[in-house]
């Protein structure tokens, strides 16, 4: 598995962060479990890695350096874009344990994000050393590291409409609720999930473009993406596969709420529907009010 795919899962878990926030129950221990052992499973696997390149520096061994160049770059490149979906998921565990007496997932999410911290880094460290044959590639290397936190900052402010909390998972917090303020204005509904959208592909195709054609980890990566689809629970999704949309949580979640949603899918405009995404606002008597 590339992990660019994991940039499309981060944003996933970020387009639809409200949902899940929502629904905090349905985050499992063996879940937060499973996370937990295949990032420290991938963990290994990078500072295993590095720990050679230590070596041949210990020895000033520029060849060696230079032969580690060239059959590392590609893990160099995943360290730096996972990082995306390792903040996305603190985040998340972050907004799950904010209105709660006890935190159950921050800490384990936290820990997580802090040891791929030391990794990137660690890879930082590598790229301001780099010189010769690997000047080129630490430059390569760098381009895509400003476009990662960027586009990582865009994916916590869209977490953030309302919920602080994630913010400080940000790289930089003034950008991500800057984002965040920015994307409170673009509508909803239709407007926003276009928004989305065009933004997700955005990021796909930048990263994409920046990166080797091969992934390092295949393996390791597609474990991490299984724990972290064990997130999003069964519930969390409907009939077709899709995400349930903050609005279906809300319906099935209290009849309290029910009014409420009766009363965004008789309002006069489509806009003042904050919790409806557009597959509901498109569905039934509500869809053919305005096409009528």
């Amino acid at each position: 598995m590339h992990s660019v795919l994991l940039v499309d899962l981060a944003a996933v878990v970020s387009e639809h962060g409200p949902a899940i926030l929502y629904g905090r129950e349905t985050l499992s221990p063996e879940a937060l479990t499973q996370y937990w052992t295949a990032t420290h499973a991938r963990f290994s696997l990078w500072h295993q890695a590095m720990a050679r390149y230590s070596r041949a520096e210990q020895t000033d061994d520029q060849a060696a350096m230079d032969a580690w160049w060239s059959d590392h770059t590609a893990l160099m490149e995943e360290i730096l874009v996972s990082e995306m979906l390792t903040r996305v998921v603190a985040a998340l565990g972050a907004g799950m344990d904010a209105n709660s007496t006890d935190e159950e997932i921050s800490p384990v999410t936290h820990a997580i994000l802090l040891n791929h911290l030391e990794a990137s880094n660690r890879v930082h460290q590598i790229m301001l050393k780099a010189h010769g044959a690997a000047s080129a590639k630490a430059e390569q290397l760098n381009r895509l590291r400003q476009g990662i936190e960027s586009w990582t900052d865009v994916l916590i402010g869209r977490m953030s409409l309302r919920n602080s909390a994630p913010v400080q998972y940000a790289i930089a917090r003034e950008r991500a609720t800057e984002y965040a303020e920015e994307a409170s204005q673009q509508g909803h509904g239709v407007t926003r999930k276009t928004s989305n959208a065009l933004m997700n592909i955005s990021m796909h195709a930048m990263i994409n473009q920046r990166m080797s054609s091969e992934p390092a980890l295949p393996a390791a990566n597609r474990e991490v993406s299984r724990s972290v689809m064990l997130m999003l629970r069964p519930e969390l999704f409907d009939s077709v596969g899709a995400l349930k949309s903050l609005w279906m949580h809300r319906l099935e979640k209290s009849a309290d709420q029910t009014d409420r949603m009766l009363d965004e899918l008789t309002s006069a405009d489509i806009h003042e529907a904050e919790t409806s995404d557009s597959l509901e606002l498109t569905g039934g008597s509500y869809f053919e009010r305005w096409c009528s």
